[in-house]
């Protein structure tokens, strides 16, 4: 094997020696005394390995080291290529993913079909400019770096000419003439990186979305910054939310309202059209309706279409987007998504906009159950009835100012924590309301200077999901 590989390197370093025009047989000959037909035995093994190619000249043959053999098998046709350049060939040709070599100028030799179908055949073009559109050689790929030594191997994710994001892996190799080449595996991964993007936009707004929830009080603050977060993360240029009131059968604007009544009355429209049909819809302003509107519609088309042009044309505006928020098959209102003229929200974007729009349905639903139980609490607390809460147990859990009052106590730390007997004659009661579920009759109570009255007094349950929550009782304020 030592002697073959002698004989090899003396051959190679006679085709070079001969020059870029090519070596006949003869010519190698003379500088490699081998008889005729081991000579050939040699050339063709060569060839077989790819270190060196020849092209025919009539029935003369002349031999060529390989500088770029991937290139040298994809040039032979079916017929000069052996069987296992046919094999290696076909494998390079339908691998998924692309194969890329260049010199240490940054031209082209070689890309496989993959590459191809991305650029075209740009073998001979600057790297640069085939995959970049540009002819300065700033290199934002790395393979500058493997160029001039600095690393062995790199592998960079960039945005090609054409917008998409591509994975570059390339390293040095050498040819079978010494010399050096890169090649590269490069794969297009936009998807996948979209995707992953997408992925953690959404799990971001949701977790922006769990903390406007916590952090809000009200709808009118829940709404502005779930706007404000929504637009961090995608981007656009106007947007609302409406709030649905089903009993009133009315909607409310409740984040911004920088447009005058008519520009409000078409957010209106164009909101309840959503919650209609109960699914998102968009309208562009240069192809009227987009194809996700369908007939499922509440109003005349031309309608619809004319208060939507209106909104347009008031803001020059590109795109109107429509999302009902809709939770648990209850509607809460409707997100509004504006762009305007030179600016559309990606299939990705609207993707999330629809994501994300039960959660913030959820967190509207949350927000109104709050204020309505803080209502309900503000006419407890001003309730001229003494109103009280009980663990299940008879631990005082609340009392309102009423009953502070009637028993003579000035703050309700300290009522709350104390036991049922210390108020009333009857230490059976709470007893009773669990088994029973409510008592209702007149009880002898104790005030805190130990004096005692009579009062009706009614307890109900209070049953939650995992069972009894809270004792809650009325007594009536007038004592006798």
């Amino acid at each position: 094997m030592k002697v073959e590989g002698e004989i090899f390197n003396k051959i190679i370093a006679a085709i070079q020696d001969i020059g870029d025009i090519g070596a006949t047989m003869d010519e190698i000959s003379r500088r490699v005394p081998l008889e005729r037909h081991t000579l050939s035995k040699y050339l063709n093994q060569l060839r077989a390995d790819g270190r060196i190619s020849y092209k025919q000249i009539g029935r003369a043959k002349l031999w060529y080291v390989s500088k770029a053999p991937l290139q040298h098998i994809f040039r032979l046709s079916e017929d000069e290529k052996t069987y296992t350049e046919k094999i290696f060939s076909r494998i390079l040709s339908d691998m998924p993913e692309g194969i890329l070599i260049l010199d240490f100028d940054y031209n082209i030799l070689f890309m496989n079909h993959y590459l191809v179908a991305l650029y075209g055949n740009c073998v001979g073009e600057k790297f640069h400019y085939a995959f970049f559109g540009s002819y300065n050689d700033n290199d934002t790929s790395g393979i500058r770096e493997v160029i001039e030594g600095k690393v062995e191997e790199i592998e960079t994710q960039v945005e090609d000419k054409e917008g998409r994001i591509i994975n570059i892996k390339a390293r040095q190799v050498e040819n079978p003439d010494g010399s050096f080449s890169i090649i590269a595996i490069i794969r297009d991964v936009t998807d996948r990186v979209r995707n992953e993007e997408r992925i953690k936009n959404l799990s971001e707004l949701h977790r922006l979305l769990g903390e406007s929830v916590n952090r809000s009080y009200t709808i009118d603050q829940l709404c502005s910054t779930i706007l404000k977060n929504l637009q961090d993360v995608i981007g656009f240029d106007m947007g609302d939310i409406l709030i649905y009131d089903p009993v009133e059968e009315t909607l409310s604007s409740y984040s911004t309202r920088e447009g005058d009544d008519e520009v409000e009355d078409c957010k209106r429209i164009i909101a309840r059209e959503a919650i209609q049909r109960k699914e998102p819809f968009m309208f562009s302003c240069c192809s009227d309706l987009n194809a996700n509107t369908n007939t499922n519609t509440s109003m005349d088309m031309d309608e619809l279409t004319e208060t939507m042009t209106r909104m347009a044309e008031e803001y020059n505006l590109q795109e109107l987007h429509a999302i009902p928020l809709k939770t648990k098959g209850e509607i809460h209102g409707a997100l509004l998504i504006f762009t305007r003229q030179g600016k559309t929200l990606s299939d990705a974007d609207r993707s999330l906009l629809e994501g994300i729009s039960e959660s913030i349905a959820g967190g509207i639903a949350k927000i109104k159950a709050e204020e309505e139980w803080r209502l309900k609490a503000s006419v407890i607390e001003i309730s001229s009835h003494p109103i009280f809460m009980t663990s299940p147990g008879g631990k005082f859990t609340y009392v309102n100012p009423a009953f502070l009052k009637v028993w003579g106590y000035d703050e309700d730390r300290e009522v709350l924590g104390r036991s049922w007997s210390d108020f009333w004659a009857r230490d059976d009661i709470p007893a009773l309301v669990r088994e029973r579920g409510s008592w209702r009759g007149s009880l002898i109570a104790k005030r805190r200077d130990k004096s005692e009255f009579t009062t009706p007094l009614f307890v109900s349950l209070i049953i939650g999901k995992k069972g009894p929550l809270q004792l809650v009782g009325i007594a009536n304020s007038g004592i006798r």
